[in-house]
């Protein structure tokens, strides 16, 4: 992909050839050190839908993925009386700073706002500054199994009528 290319943000479930990468990016990056399987995080993303949640958004360039961020009621149990949560925010290294996560976090925005939701919430261990860069807040401080991590919340703004 050159800087040229564009990358469009679809729905996951609109490209079911595509689950298994999103499974082996999730399933690598957090659940083998987690204790999850690959069968686990696999039965998340089947179940993303564009109507209700979980819903997974994956950014496309020359017609493979390249990155992918969902939208979920849960995803860290310190925490299970806060929801909705943006969570599997991924870019595949070699479209890294190219402002994908950014258009990622967009959309994962825009659909939370569609769905009804107020605000969101994330845990961080090391990308803070991209979602403060998004206008996310850190309010609080949790351990993970990665470690110490940043919870962060954004209060979406309200959709206007149709």
């Amino acid at each position: 992909m050159t800087a040229e290319t564009p990358v469009t943000i679809d729905y996951l479930e609109g490209f079911p050839n595509f689950l298994s990468v999103c499974t082996s990016w999730a399933f690598g990056q957090w659940g083998c050190q987690s204790y999850g399987s690959y069968e686990q995080a696999r039965r998340e993303f089947e179940a993303a839908t564009s109507g209700s949640m979980p819903l997974t958004l994956i950014a496309i360039g020359n017609a493979v993925p390249v990155g992918m961020i969902t939208l979920a009621d849960r995803d860290f149990d310190g925490k299970s009386n806060l929801s909705p949560w943006l969570k599997s925010l991924y870019v595949h290294p070699f479209h890294r700073n190219k402002g994908i996560a950014a258009l990622l976090i967009k959309r994962l925005e825009q659909e939370a706002s569609r769905l009804g939701c107020k605000s969101l919430y994330l845990v961080t261990e090391d990308a803070r500054v991209l979602y403060e860069k998004s206008g996310w807040q850190a309010i609080d401080y949790v351990q993970t199994p990665f470690g110490a991590a940043d919870l962060m919340t954004k209060v979406l703004p309200e959709s206007p009528l149709d």
